[in-house]
């Protein structure tokens, strides 16, 4: 026989075998656009959820995390309860230092915050917190209208 008649006759039963074969790379095409859309899926679930813990932690100033063998060694150890509470004092100790007024100017902007967490209802507990200012300061602001 002639060659190519042969390879004629091969190419015909190439393209007759290729009729029975699934297009696998149809198949995994399709799995892969599959994982994407999860994945994607997922990522927006995931931006979500940290949106509201950020949300979350925005609106609690104090937040601590406290790990539960700080825990447990506070209520074991009763030294270590007497130094966590001078800490605290301390704290509040510097905290009331600081309320000493002095005639620093605040700046506009602080006014303008304090102004508005003043709207939205916050307490002047709160306020202060929030703007690092003393609660004097912040009900003297409160007061002027921020003049």
């Amino acid at each position: 026989m002639d060659l190519s008649i042969i390879l004629m006759i091969v190419g015909i039963l190439l393209i007759i075998v290729s009729f029975f074969f699934k297009n696998s790379a149809k198949k995994v095409e399709q799995d892969v656009e599959e994982l994407s859309i999860s994945i994607f899926q997922e990522t927006n679930n995931l931006k979500r959820r940290l949106k509201i813990v950020e949300e979350e932690l925005l609106l609690e100033p104090e937040f601590q995390v406290k790990s539960p063998s700080a825990q447990n060694n506070t209520v074991a150890n009763p030294k270590v309860q007497q130094v966590m509470q001078a800490v605290q004092q301390a704290a509040q100790a510097s905290k009331t230092g600081q309320a000493t007024p002095k005639t620093k100017p605040i700046h506009q902007i602080i006014v303008s915050q304090v102004l508005e967490l003043n709207k939205q209802g916050l307490s002047v507990a709160d306020i202060s917190i929030r703007s690092n200012l003393t609660e004097e300061q912040v009900r003297q602001v409160i007061a002027n209208g921020g003049r």
